[in-house]
């Protein structure tokens, strides 16, 4: 039986051809490439909670734009026995350059031959890079995957 449940949110944010990636300081992914995110606060809702996080992170203000994907993870073998849930965001970004925040141990925004560079040394969990797969042109190339980070798609940052 579940201990306990996790909610935590991510988002996805890019800005000329970049994306906003974060260098986790410890945890499961501990010095991996992540997007910027963490856990919901009690009381926050999913999208404040991915906003707030990539403040948090990176000092970059993005605003929550549309829910991409949503993965349910069991841990047996954490600490405590959990069940982890992670919500992915597209995010449209406001402003702010990456600047080390909570958590991290460094916040940057990553061209396509760096992302991909990241994902073939294993430094992109397969959860975050599904989560970018969902919002990029063509992924057909596996396992050399392009992402076409300028143009994921005529109306995927447009506010509704």
């Amino acid at each position: 039986m579940v201990e306990r449940f996790v909610v935590a949110c991510y988002g996805i944010v890019l800005k000329d051809n970049c994306l906003l990636m974060v260098r986790q300081g410890k945890g499961h992914w501990a010095d991996k490439w992540i997007l910027p995110g963490g856990k919901l606060e009690s009381g926050e809702t999913l999208e404040s909670c991915v906003e707030r996080e990539i403040f948090e992170e990176t000092c970059c203000r993005a605003k929550a734009i549309r829910q991409l994907d949503t993965i349910s993870s069991y841990s047996p073998d954490s600490l405590f026995e959990k069940q982890v849930v992670l919500v992915f965001y597209l995010c449209q970004y406001i402003e702010g350059e990456p600047v080390k925040g909570d958590g991290v141990k460094a916040a940057a925004w990553i061209d396509e031959d760096r992302f991909n560079k990241l994902l073939y040394n294993e430094s992109v969990p397969q959860q975050v890079s599904n989560a970018i797969a969902s919002v990029c042109v063509d992924t057909s190339h596996f396992p050399a995957i392009f992402f076409n980070f300028a143009d994921p798609g005529e109306d995927v940052l447009k506010v509704k």
